[in-house]
């Protein structure tokens, strides 16, 4: 595929097309490395946990209840044991 290079202020850049995009899950911040091939960009990786307490917070005001694994081994326990 070749593409050229676009005037974007004091820097050049390219177009990436929808299809390309999608295909290599690309959207909002990439990583760009240098490598003796050329140049290689990659998605940058939200950590695993990131947000969940947001997104259960927001579950829970939404009506929802946790179920299944999330709550299996909780019935029995008391929150006196937990160190908070």
């Amino acid at each position: 595929m070749h593409t050229r290079l676009i005037r974007v202020g004091n820097s050049q850049g390219i177009v990436l097309p929808k299809k390309l995009l999608q295909q290599y899950h690309l959207a909002g911040e990439v990583d760009l490395r240098p490598t003796p091939e050329g140049l290689l960009i990659t998605p940058v990786a939200k950590p695993a946990r990131q947000d969940w307490d947001a997104q259960m917070q927001a579950a829970l005001a939404a009506g929802q209840e946790p179920e299944g694994e999330l709550l299996e081994g909780f019935a029995d326990s008391s929150q006196d044991e937990w160190q908070w």
